[in-house]
């Protein structure tokens, strides 16, 4: 049982060692977690700034769209329930005159 806990000692301060070497690499990797990043070139020019206003407005376009076609989507749903409803009162008025 004290063979036990002392590998698990050992074990659990191995993992402490990786975790802190893995974080400090981490941190090398990553470091716009914990600071800023400074970048090479702020400013845009106007031919980023076109770009970006026609990626925005294509991108409005298509949400567009996809909204039209869930509101297309759902009245054709509603159609559908209100006529398998329909079709269910049809078929229960002929069962019921046999």
């Amino acid at each position: 049982m004290k063979i036990i806990k002392i590998v698990k000692r050992i074990l659990f301060g191995t993992q402490e060692i990786i975790w802190l070497f893995v974080h400090g690499i981490e941190d090398w990797l990553y470091p716009y977690c914990d600071r800023s990043v400074e970048y090479f070139d702020d400013s845009y020019d106007e031919d980023s700034n076109d770009e970006i206003n026609f990626l925005k407005v294509q991108m409005e376009s298509a949400n567009e769209r996809i909204q039209r076609l869930q509101t297309e989507m759902i009245n054709v749903q509603a159609t559908i329930d209100t006529l398998t409803d329909k079709r269910k009162i049809i078929i229960r008025g002929k069962n019921e005159s046999k």
